[in-house]
């Protein structure tokens, strides 16, 4: 019984070994919302010579490396960098692996820049009219 336990324990790690394929994925930072101007690595397995660089709207990567000591020979890194002016929200970036069209989402963060000079632009003009009341004011108390 022993014997046929083992026997069967053997020929199914036999069956489950050989030589693991690389799982292709592109993975681009940790999924927090990024800001925009921001540069972060990118990671994807390929084993393939041909690859595209990372890219997406707003949304730029150098060309895939490997490692030059030949360590994870499946795996290609490479640097992405969102635009300063990318527009916030969710943003899907493409790559290739040799004929496979590879994808991730990340997200824009939205850093209220925009918000900042509206509110600074409505401060503006509420002073405009201020000052020309003021003014007003001014000249009727001299006539």
């Amino acid at each position: 019984m022993r014997l046929l336990l083992t026997s069967l324990v053997v020929a199914l790690l036999a069956l489950g070994a050989g030589t693991a394929a690389a799982d292709p994925g592109l993975v681009i930072g940790d999924g927090a919302p990024l800001a925009p101007g921001t540069s972060l690595p990118a990671q994807m397995g390929c084993e393939e010579p041909a690859t595209t660089p990372a890219a997406g709207p707003g949304v730029t990567g150098t060309a895939w490396e490997r490692d030059p000591e030949g360590h994870q020979p499946w795996a290609v890194s490479s640097t992405v960098t969102i635009a300063a002016d990318a527009a916030p929200g969710p943003v899907k970036v493409t790559a290739t692996c040799g004929e496979q069209r590879l994808e991730t989402t990340i997200t824009v963060a939205d850093t209220g820049a925009g918000t900042t000079w509206r509110v600074l632009g409505a401060a503006a003009l509420l002073l405009v009219i201020v000052a020309v009341m003021v003014l007003l004011r001014r000249r009727r108390a001299r006539a």
